[in-house]
């Protein structure tokens, strides 16, 4: 499976290719001229727009960047495995805390009676 990143930019770039045929065969049907603005304009700009987002993010820059990870399936699991492993240490400090306290409750409450 592949990081999200690489979908997204496949997908970004596909749509702007999309697009781009699109814009053409309709310039090529003589359905749009370069001579007036028009909803041609927008979808060729719109496939440069995705184009664009789709080259930066395959490169790991851009906007989408941040958004979208570039790690492999091993990093990401090794990463998650260390998350589990910092959230049991941090589970078991506090179990052994609540068990000390619950001590020296213990303890301070006999010595009261």
């Amino acid at each position: 499976m592949h990081p999200p990143a690489v979908a997204v930019s496949r997908l970004l770039m596909g749509t702007g290719m999309g697009l781009l045929l699109g814009v053409g065969f309709a310039m090529q049907d003589q359905r749009s001229s370069l001579d007036s603005i028009n909803a041609i304009h927008g979808f060729a700009i719109v496939a440069l727009v995705c184009l664009v987002l789709g080259w930066q993010l395959s490169n790991g820059k851009g906007p989408l960047a941040s958004q979208f990870s570039n790690e492999t399936d091993e990093v990401m699991a090794a990463r998650v495995k260390d998350d589990i492993e910092d959230v049991q240490r941090s589970e078991d400090v506090n179990n052994a805390w609540a068990q000390l306290e619950s001590k020296v409750l213990t303890s301070e409450l006999n010595e009261e009676e």
